[in-house]
């Protein structure tokens, strides 16, 4: 019975089979089986899984190629000839077109289900900046889910010349806090529930995570181009490369307009639609099931104050607030608008309703508070009213009653403050939430906007 043959005679059998028989297919099952077998010889595997490459690139199938050298790179780093070659077959890094921004732009998004109902907003922010001196670009993110309740906020700050990162800042109320700082290879990266940090090292080149939409608005996109890029995500404290690829151009409609797209495909699942024009704006981009469609493009200079208007009221915010009202499926419903402050920290929401309905039930305004924080008291066990208790305030040109009171929750100290006011056919109230230790910063801001609130 003959015996076994080694992973060197399998290799010698696949070189044969591929260069001259021809038969691909073949030859790739059989250094498939070399690989399989890598632990007998890992210098054989690597030559096998090198040569899978090549195969596939005489197949045509380059998704598939790219695949294979990408393995021999990561699982075979002591065969450095051999990943050199490797390497050499992969998109090259890419090469960053000038910025399409100008002095900066603002890009906001609703982002919906497949039902079309509204389930929060995005917005992308990039203007020039200085840090100690040195022009840098200054990236922002700000989001909102409105059916978890979850809220984001980042920062990147990045060279101006090379778009590559310095230092950067990430906050969610679910996944939670992060910094990180970029020096030469290696990026150390600070968690608020670890004491040391997390350090990476790379010879390659990296941007951050929440510099990536401006990344992509960047690269020389064209039909069928393909890329990879590695991307730090600082509050997964790791390095995430992620291949792209232009599948195709399309015409969408958003509620910014209507462009020309490329729409370029992400292996982590993702898809972002980026016009081709001189803008290269984001115009929708899908992940987890959500769709998120460009509703505006603004000026991204810091002191545009946003104007909300609604059927029931109308306010103007402070500089960089932000308001989102979801699109509803119901022409009846009154949704509640939620207010994003500029470090998204505070939960802070407008809702309104008819008058003449509320009033079936609560005759004043105070009534109104009164039942309010009775139904506050009866579900928290640490509800405690502030001293000045329910008291008189102006909002707008109108007279309403406000009230502040603290909590414990998740054995966190809160504090929040709320404020009813009625209108000639609304009634609205205001709701102010965020941690005891910071909420009285905030407070110059939550006055200015119950003094811009106008009521219908």
């Amino acid at each position: 019975m003959a015996s076994a043959q080694s992973p060197s005679e399998l290799l010698e059998k696949g070189i044969y089979t591929e260069e001259t028989v021809g038969d691909l297919a073949e030859a790739i099952r059989v250094y498939k089986q070399v690989v399989s077998e890598g632990k007998e010889s890992r210098t054989a595997a690597a030559h096998a899984q090198y040569r899978i490459g090549l195969c596939y690139e005489k197949q045509g199938e380059t998704k598939k190629a790219t695949d294979a050298f990408q393995v021999l790179v990561d699982e075979y780093p002591t065969e450095k000839e051999l990943v050199v070659q490797a390497k050499s077959h992969l998109p090259s890094e890419p090469e960053l077109l000038p910025a399409p921004w100008g002095e900066g732009d603002e890009l906001i998004f609703e982002m919906k289900v497949q039902t079309g109902m509204g389930v929060g907003m995005q917005v992308y922010r990039i203007a020039k900046s200085k840090l100690d001196e040195r022009d840098v670009w200054e990236c922002q993110n700000w989001q909102i889910v409105t059916i978890n309740g979850q809220k984001g906020k980042s920062r990147v700050l990045a060279d101006a010349n090379t778009f590559a990162p310095i230092q950067s800042t990430w906050k969610h109320t679910m996944l939670g806090k992060a910094s990180a700082e970029y020096r030469d290879g290696e990026v150390r990266i600070q968690l608020a529930n670890k004491d040391e940090p997390v350090v990476l090292k790379s010879d390659e080149s990296w941007f951050d995570n929440e510099q990536a939409a401006e990344v992509f608005r960047r690269l020389p996109l064209e039909e069928n181009y393909q890329t990879k890029i590695h991307v730090i995500s600082s509050l997964g404290a790791a390095e995430v490369p992620i291949g792209l690829e232009v599948t195709k151009l399309e015409s969408i409609t958003v509620p910014a307009g209507t462009f020309t797209c490329f729409q370029l495909k992400l292996e982590i699942g993702q898809t972002f639609w980026i016009s081709n024009d001189e803008h290269r704006y984001i115009v929708r981009f899908e992940a987890g099931g959500v769709t998120a469609d460009l509703t505006e493009i603004r000026s991204s200079h810091e002191t545009i104050q946003t104007t909300v208007q609604r059927e029931r009221f109308s306010v103007k915010l402070p500089a960089n607030w932000y308001a989102y009202t979801p699109t509803s499926l119901s022409p009846n419903d009154d949704p509640l608008t939620q207010i994003i402050d500029p470090n998204a920290s505070m939960d802070a929401r407008i809702e309104g309703g008819p008058l003449e309905k509320l009033q079936t039930k609560h005759g004043t305004v105070r009534q109104w508070l009164e039942a309010s924080l009775a139904e506050y008291e009866k579900r928290i066990s640490t509800f405690k009213i502030d001293g000045e208790g329910i008291h008189t305030v102006r909002v707008g040109d109108r007279e309403g009653v406000s009230a502040v009171f603290e909590y414990v929750e998740n054995n966190k100290a809160k504090k929040a403050r709320r404020v009813a006011v009625f209108g000639d056919e609304s009634a609205v109230n205001l709701r102010f939430t965020a941690d005891a230790d910071i909420f009285e910063t905030l407070q110059p801001s939550c006055e200015q906007i119950i003094a811009n609130l106008n009521l219908k």
